[in-house]
C-alpha cells in the first residue's frame, strides 16, 4: 500500500538560549536589513521586556520603529494598521516580539507589505501569491508556539469570527526564543499561557495526521509542562529553568501542532474567544480535558501514553479505555494547580450562545486532524458539560 505523502514546515533558523534576545541585532545585519518596525503590544513595551532588543539593534546600527496597538486576538483593523506601519518607517523586516496575538499581527501585516488586498482574501492555506519580508519573531510567553509556525489567526471585525491564514511563506527567518523575556508575565498569564502548550501537544499527538516527528516532539512537551508548569507558574521571584523548559515545550509544541494540526478544543476556543474575548490560552485550558474524554473511545492507547507522560501511574493489567481516563485527570489536576477555572460559567462566556458557537466551530479548520467524527450535537454537548463541569473520569476512576 502506498503510504500518503505528508508535509512538515519548520522555520529555517531556531535560537534558543538565556540572554539571546541580547543578539538580535546581529541577526538583522545578517539578514541585510537596515531598517525593523517591531509589532508588539503596549504592555510588553511598558514592561521594559524589549530593552535587550532594542540595545541590540542601535549597537548593530539599526533603526527601528514600534508599531504597540497590537490588541489580543487581533482584527483585520489592526492587522492593517501594523502593515501601514511597516510602509511609514519605509522597513526591511519585520520583528514581532509579544504572545501569540503580536506574531499574529506580524505574519498578517507581512502578507499586506507584499500583496494588495485586504487581509481576509488569505484566508485559508497556500494562498499568499508574493513572498513577504525578511522576519524574527520572539515570544514573550510560553503558549502559542506561533514562532515557529506558518499560521496566523485573524478576527474579522464585523463577524467577530476567527480566520486562520496559513501559508509557508509566513514561516520565520528566525526564530528567537529568550526565556528570560517570559519572566516578567503575571502568574495567571504564565498558567493560560502554559495550558495552551499542553493543549497544542495534546491535539497534535492524538491527530489523524499526525507524524512520526510530531508525535515525538508533542509527547517530549506534555511531559516537559507537567513536571514544570506548576513551578513556572507558581515559584516567587521565578524559576530558571522551569521557564527555559516550558519556553522549550511551547516550542516543540509549536512545530508539531504546525506538521499534525489541532482538533476540536481550538475548533470551540476559537468561537468562545471571537464571540466573547476569553483568552484564548484560558478557553483552552478549560475545554481541553472534556475534549480529551471525547476523544478517548478513538484514541485509548495514545491517551494512555499521555497520562504516562504527565506522571501518572498505569496499570497495564487493566483496559487502555480505562487507564487513558488518567490522561484526562492528570490534566485537570494540573489546571487545578495552576488556578485555572473548572467551568466556562466562570468567563465571560454565555450559555445561551452555546448553539451558535457549536455551528461555527464545525467549520474552523482546525477540526480537521480532530481523532473522532463530530456534529453539531457533539459540539453543544461539549460546550455544555464545559459550563458545568461534569467529568467522566471522576466516577470511572474512583469505581
Amino acid at each position: 500500500m502506498t503510504q500518503q505523502s505528508q508535509m512538515w514546515n519548520v522555520p529555517n533558523r531556531v535560537l534558543f538560549g538565556a540572554g539571546v534576545a541580547s543578539q538580535t541585532g546581529d541577526y538583522v545585519e545578517r539578514f541585510g536589513a537596515d531598517t525593523v518596525l517591531i509589532v508588539t503590544d503596549s504592555g510588553v513595551r511598558d514592561a521594559g521586556v524589549l530593552a535587550p532588543i532594542l540595545e541590540s539593534l542601535s549597537e548593530a546600527g539599526k533603526t527601528y520603529e514600534i508599531f504597540d496597538g497590537v490588541e489580543p486576538d487581533p482584527t483585520d483593523t489592526v492587522v492593517h494598521a501594523a502593515a501601514d506601519a511597516y510602509d511609514d518607517a519605509d522597513a526591511d523586516l519585520l520583528l514581532g516580539v509579544g504572545g501569540g496575538s503580536s506574531m499574529d499581527t506580524a505574519k498578517a501585516a507581512s502578507i499586506l507589505t507584499t500583496n494588495d488586498g485586504h487581509i481576509l482574501d488569505f484566508e485559508g492555506s497556500g494562498n499568499v501569491p508574493n513572498p513577504t519580508p525578511p522576519s524574527i519573531y520572539i515570544p514573550t510567553t510560553s503558549g502559542t508556539g506561533s514562532e515557529v509556525g506558518h499560521w496566523c489567526i485573524v478576527k474579522d471585525s464585523e463577524t467577530n469570527i476567527k480566520e486562520e491564514i496559513g501559508d509557508v511563506k509566513l514561516l520565520a527567518d528566525l526564530a528567537l526564543i529568550d526565556a528570560d523575556l517570559t519572566k516578567s508575565a503575571p502568574p495567571p498569564v504564565k498558567a493560560a499561557t502554559g495550558m495552551d502548550v499542553l493543549t497544542h501537544s495534546v491535539e497534535a499527538y492524538v491527530s489523524i495526521k499526525a507524524q512520526s516527528q510530531t508525535s515525538a516532539l508533542a509527547l517530549d512537551s506534555i511531559e516537559k509542562v507537567g513536571a514544570n508548569l506548576v513551578r513556572a507558574v507558581e515559584y516567587r521571584g521565578g524559576d530558571d529553568d522551569a521557564l527555559a523548559n516550558m519556553a522549550r515545550a511551547s516550542t516543540q509544541a509549536g512545530m508539531a501542532f504546525n506538521g499534525a494540526g489541532l482538533g476540536a478544543v481550538h475548533a470551540l476556543s476559537h468561537q468562545v474567544g471571537g464571540k466573547f474575548g476569553v483568552p484564548h490560552g484560558l478557553v483552552n485550558a478549560i475545554i481541553l480535558p472534556y475534549v480529551m474524554e471525547f476523544n478517548l473511545p478513538q484514541v485509548p492507547e495514545k491517551m494512555v501514553e499521555i497520562a504516562d507522560a504527565l506522571g501518572e501511574s498505569i496499570d497495564e493489567d487493566e483496559p487502555a479505555r480505562k487507564e487513558g481516563y488518567k490522561a484526562v485527570r492528570a490534566t485537570r489536576q494540573l489546571a487545578d494547580d495552576v488556578r485555572i477555572p473548572r467551568t466556562l460559567e466562570a468567563t465571560a462566556a454565555k450559555r445561551e450562545a452555546i448553539p451558535e458557537l457549536a455551528e461555527q466551530a464545525l467549520s474552523d479548520g482546525s477540526l480537521t486532524g480532530n481523532p473522532r467524527i463530530t456534529t453539531q450535537d457533539d459540539m453543544e454537548r461539549l460546550l455544555e458539560r464545559a459550563f458545568d463541569g461534569v467529568f467522566e473520569y471522576e466516577a470511572i476512576l474512583d469505581e
